[in-house]
């Protein structure tokens, strides 16, 4: 019986939110990600026949903690493939648009604050504003080329049996809208409920996709670990 095929795909572990330099794994996400590193290079079965990120330098850092995990535990991962379609969107574009088209949305207050449900609110109308069309002027593409570009880089990633992809929340969410048909409050929803380090795994017997594994972070359960955790 032949094996369904495996799209696994992984947000960045924790960026360095509210810095100057927002591209570069936090402290903790330098932890997130040495977790999952050991994680996957504890699973004998899971091995991948391709290896995709995008062009952000906190893709490349989570990759470089896999990628040295496994060298350590006697594996080795395919070469990676870097391709821009996985980008993330210009989150900071989004915001300042998203500032100068609702200057008093009461949670503005809160945006490098870390109180993640008022964050993860404000944050949510930002995208449903784009959604909209209010903020392509602030834009440097729309919601539709995001979704499309991103879905460029899903079908190639689906070309091959087993293959890993390192990429940010937002991709990661169009990726399911675009395979399940997900409307733009759920897609959002998803968006917002990725832990950064998440594991989302899809599975396709035949022409049926499926997904089996949406912000799944084993690394992180450990009770020593949970502290860990972030969304942003």
């Amino acid at each position: 019986m032949n094996r369904p095929q495996r799209l696994v795909l992984v947000r960045h572990a924790q960026a360095s939110y509210g810095t100057d330099d927002y591209d570069r794994l936090s402290e903790r996400g330098l932890r997130q990600a040495e977790l999952l590193a050991h994680w996957f290079a504890a699973q004998p079965d899971l091995r991948f026949d391709a290896v995709r990120i995008g062009e952000h330098r906190r893709h490349a850092q989570t990759l470089a903690a896999i990628r040295a995990a496994a060298a350590d535990a006697g594996r080795t991962l395919p070469a990676e493939s870097v391709d821009a379609d996985w980008n993330e969107f210009d989150h900071e574009s989004l915001l300042r648009g998203y500032i100068a088209h609702a200057p008093h949305d009461p949670d503005l207050d809160y945006l490098h604050g870390r109180e993640p449900a008022r964050v993860r609110a404000l944050l949510g109308r930002a995208f449903l504003a784009w959604h909209e069309g209010a903020l392509d002027a602030a834009m440097p593409e729309t919601l539709a080329a995001f979704r499309t570009r991103v879905e460029r880089a899903r079908r190639r990633a689906e070309a091959v049996s087993t293959t890993l992809v390192v990429s940010s929340g937002g991709a990661i969410a169009r990726c399911a809208q675009a395979t399940f048909g997900y409307d733009e409050a759920r897609t959002i929803e998803l968006n917002l409920a990725l832990h950064n380090s998440g594991i989302v795994e899809f599975l396709r017997e035949g022409e049926k996709w499926t997904l089996a594994r949406w912000s799944h972070v084993p690394h992180l359960d450990p009770p020593e670990h949970s502290h860990l955790k972030s969304y942003y």
